[in-house]
Parts: C-alpha cells; sequence; structure tokens
C-alpha cells in the first residue's frame, strides 16, 4: 500500500525549497569579514550595515546606508530586488529601506561620514533623536542628501576600480 502521505511530504519539500531559493531576502551580514560593494571597507558596526539583493538573487553588503544610496543610485534600479538597512537600535537587523525611517545627526556617527542612521519604527527614531538631535528623513530624501553630497561632489570614488558598478 502506497504512503498517502508521501506525495504532500515532497511537494511542502521542495515548496520549501523554492521559496528558500527566491530572490528578495537578505542574508546575515557576517561583521568583521564581509566587505562593503561600494567602498571595499570591512562591514564592522552592527548599527550600520546595509544590503542589496538584485532581481536574480545576488547580495551585495555595505558599511553604511550612504554606501548602499550611492550604489543604488548607479546601479540599474531594474535589477534590483530589494534593498535592506539595518535597525540601529536593533543592531544586524535588516529591514526594508523604503520602509525605513531615517535620522540624520553629527552626534551619531556612521562609518562614511554622512551620519545616516535608520530606524524600524517613528517612537525608536523619536527617542534616539531626542538624545542625539537630527533631521528625519524618508529613503527618498537619503538618496538625495547622498547625491547632494557625495555624487556630485565625486567623493568618495564612485566605483573603485576593482569594483563593477553595475548588478547583475
Amino acid at each position: 500500500m502506497k504512503d498517502p502521505t508521501g506525495g504532500a511530504l515532497l511537494c511542502l519539500a521542495l515548496t520549501g525549497i523554492w521559496i528558500g531559493c527566491a530572490p528578495g531576502g537578505p542574508e546575515p551580514i557576517v561583521y568583521g569579514e564581509d566587505v562593503c560593494a561600494y567602498c571595499n571597507m570591512v562591514i564592522s558596526d552592527q548599527r550600520f550595515g546595509a544590503e542589496l539583493v538584485t532581481d536574480k538573487g545576488r547580495i551585495y553588503k555595505f558599511d553604511a546606508v550612504e554606501c548602499l544610496a550611492a550604489y543604488y543610485q548607479q546601479a540599474d534600479t531594474a535589477e534590483v530586488g530589494s534593498v535592506w538597512v539595518t535597525d540601529l537600535t536593533e543592531p544586524g537587523r535588516l529591514i526594508p529601506a523604503e520602509a525605513a525611517l531615517y535620522l540624520q545627526s553629527p552626534s551619531l556617527r556612521s562609518p562614511m561620514g554622512l551620519n545616516l542612521a535608520a530606524f524600524a519604527d517613528r517612537a525608536a527614531l523619536d527617542a534616539v533623536q531626542a538624545r542625539y538631535g537630527g533631521e528625519t528623513l524618508s529613503w527618498t530624501e537619503v538618496l538625495a542628501v547622498v547625491k547632494e553630497n557625495w555624487l556630485r561632489a565625486g567623493a568618495p570614488p564612485l566605483f573603485p576600480e576593482h569594483m563593477h558598478p553595475q548588478p547583475d
């Protein structure tokens, strides 16, 4: 007699594999080992890491929101599957960049100097802003800040020679 659950289990297992392989989600950053795809620095501060996942599932990691934003603006956005930033109040936790709230404050020293920090919710941002000051930004405003302060100024280098500017 055939096992009536065999087919269902196989189907469930294959579905799980398919979902696990679907592009779009981030993977954990290995702090102290992974290297920023934009500036080539080792990603070491768990409060500021970021990722870009292409539509094909390739993952680019960054040491700061500003590196992600600069890379994103120079990439073919049609090939971008998703972008992720680290919640400052939950180091190592990646959240969707478009849904995050941002604080730019000189008192919050990000690895690349534009002092941008991401937050998953307004209450966390408000608490940090009350202590450190600064300006609240959206993802669109972060892109504008990076464009104005880095990309138009030409610093830091747009893409060092050893890097490829376009994702997949």
